[in-house]
């Protein structure tokens, strides 16, 4: 069992918990993930632990609230015990020295992208965020980011805080104005892309984070795959962390749809073949004796 420690409210269906996890807390790296099942025969939630303190054997995790399980586990009070939580699980993002660094990240990306923005920050980089959100009613984690951040820049789509627009029209004014040694992009799809085709213009590298759907996070099942380079790459096992460049996007892209509910505008009536009846086929075989 394992025991939330300290829990917070971020933003509207956003809650930050802190878990007592200690051999998870001493392996953790930037960009790693855990498994976390709330309670028993619930299924697994994959979780980019967002901050790991090995003193205190606790990492931290963001909680959405979008479903039957992300609610329970949101729903734990500080003191209960979650169920389960795997991990640490993935690789780790590649970071070095690189001089100076754009990291951005749309929705729930922003918790994703903060301990990637902390780690380049202790290696000596020069670490410019952009955090795109639908609202400020939504926007996550601003203070942490401005703590890791030399600067931090923030886009709302209705332009409730800040600038109005998209994180990617900010993106693209930045590297205009700077010279960039490398990107990090988490978020949607849309978002991710539009990052590709911009750095490759200018041959500067990008490193992206693939979010699909995951059952076990151990590479079992393979429902996490994804095209790298032509060839089909685990999420889970050998990401989540790519080559921005090498991704296709396409096969991303309909691979994140195929959980979407499908709806029916018309109404449908299968159409079932005629077969004779047992009353029918009694009448012929009569017929047939007569004969």
């Amino acid at each position: 069992m394992y025991k939330i420690i300290h829990k917070q409210v971020i933003a509207q269906d956003i809650k930050k918990i802190d878990v007592a996890a200690a051999l998870i807390a001493r392996r953790a790296l930037p960009g790693q993930f855990v498994m976390v099942t709330p309670a028993a025969e619930e299924h697994q939630i994959p979780m980019t632990i967002i901050d790991s303190d090995e003193r205190r054997s606790t990492i931290s995790l963001l909680v959405h609230e979008v479903g039957p399980a992300t609610r329970r586990l949101g729903g734990l009070a500080i003191g209960e015990n979650i169920y389960q939580v795997k991990g640490p699980l993935g690789q780790g993002s590649r970071l070095e020295k690189y001089g100076l660094v754009i990291c951005v990240a749309t929705g729930v990306g922003a918790a994703q992208i903060l301990p990637v923005c902390r780690a380049l920050k202790k290696k000596g980089n020069k670490v410019i965020g952009i955090i795109g959100a639908k609202s400020k009613k939504v926007l996550m984690l601003e203070s942490q980011m401005r703590v890791v951040c030399d600067d931090l820049f923030i886009t709302t789509n209705d332009g409730s805080y800040e600038r109005k627009g998209f994180a990617t029209g900010l993106l693209k004014e930045l590297l205009e104005k700077y010279t960039v040694q490398r990107v990090y992009a988490i978020g949607n799809v849309e978002m991710m892309q539009a990052a590709s085709r911009m750095t490759s213009s200018k041959n500067i590298p990008l490193r992206v984070t693939l979010n699909p759907y995951m059952i076990d996070g151990l590479g079992t099942c393979g429902s996490c795959r994804v095209k790298i380079n032509g060839e089909f790459r685990l999420a889970c096992t050998d990401g989540p962390e790519f080559d921005g460049h090498a991704v296709d996007y396409q096969d991303l892209t309909q691979r994140m749809n195929v959980l979407e509910p499908k709806v029916w505008h018309e109404p449908f009536h299968p159409t079932v073949p005629r077969r004779p009846g047992f009353a029918k086929l009694l009448k012929s075989l009569w017929v047939s004796t007569k004969r």
